[in-house]
């Protein structure tokens, strides 16, 4: 397992978007390359957390940083894999109307367990949010 080979980019896109909930948040393959993935959102009014309405909940922005250390994983092995762990740092607030793009890089893959880092910026590239993931690929 320490080949990288790039799975086509179709392959990706149709992994990502056949999930019944990620075509609700509305993700978008932007790029895939061996090891890296680019997936872009837009925040909607729906996906808010307080009564104003001001802010995207947390959630949201740690399930586009799962998707995307587990996608950079995709890349390589062609499966999406089920998460073991996953640790968020929240930097700021994403806000309803922005569009975000999250970049997950494998950081490490192994036959058993591999680890993805992802970060999630608005339109403006600051960083919403950091997070690294713990991966399991032993049935890849």
């Amino acid at each position: 397992m320490t080949e990288t080979s790039l799975v086509d980019s179709e392959t990706v896109e149709r992994l990502l978007t056949t999930p019944a909930y990620h075509r609700w948040l509305g993700l978008e393959l932007v790029r895939a390359a061996p090891g890296e993935v680019e997936i872009a959102m837009d925040c909607r009014d729906e996906l808010t957390a307080d009564v104003d309405g001001s802010y995207v909940h947390g959630g949201i922005l740690a399930t586009l940083l799962d998707v995307a250390g587990d996608f950079a994983l995709v890349t390589e092995l062609g499966v999406g894999l089920p998460t073991i762990d996953l640790r968020v740092d929240y930097l700021r607030p994403a806000r309803p109307g922005d569009r975000l793009l999250a970049v997950g890089t494998v950081v490490r893959r192994g036959r058993s367990l591999g680890v993805a880092d992802a970060v999630v910026t608005n339109g403006d590239g600051k960083k919403l949010a950091v997070a690294r993931g713990l991966y399991s690929t032993a049935a890849a």
